[in-house]
């Protein structure tokens, strides 16, 4: 099984440093009521539950070179969800690997992404980024048949 301590290291680091410092408020976890009845868990929601987040620390190629489809669909789906947050002013997509923002930023100006919230990039302290690259690397390893 995946190690995925890295990329939850990089999350927090996100949450309680990097959103506090440019938006000058806490954030946390957190479950938010939904649109239409339920409610999800988001990555990075503020004090006053206005500015709300998710975040990608997945690189838009799989180890092998193809497009990283299932990350895609992830991201898209945990978009659904944002863009339906009862509370939400501001909804942020935040990556941490630039290419997976470009191929974002390419969808949304094909008008294929909603309008409405705002792709980030935020580059890791570069401990953290070579954590989730070993960590990437690790898991992609598992995965890849034996010859």
């Amino acid at each position: 099984m995946a190690n995925t301590k890295a990329q939850v290291r990089a999350a927090q680091w996100i949450v309680t440093e990097y959103l506090p410092m440019q938006l000058n408020q806490q954030f946390e976890e957190k479950l938010i009521d939904l649109m239409w009845g339920g409610k999800f868990k988001f990555d990075a929601v503020s004090e006053d539950r206005k500015i709300i987040a998710n975040i990608s620390t997945s690189a838009a190629k799989t180890a092998k070179g193809k497009q990283a489809t299932g990350k895609f669909h992830k991201i898209r789906s945990d978009t659904l969800y944002l863009l339906h947050a009862n509370s939400a002013t501001k909804r942020l997509l935040i990556f941490t690997e630039k290419d997976m923002l470009e191929h974002f930023m390419r969808e949304k100006e094909s008008g294929r992404f909603p309008p409405g919230v705002d792709l980030i990039y935020v580059e890791l302290p570069k401990s953290l980024k070579n954590q989730v690259k070993i960590a990437r690397f690790l898991a992609s390893q598992e995965v890849t048949p034996k010859k």
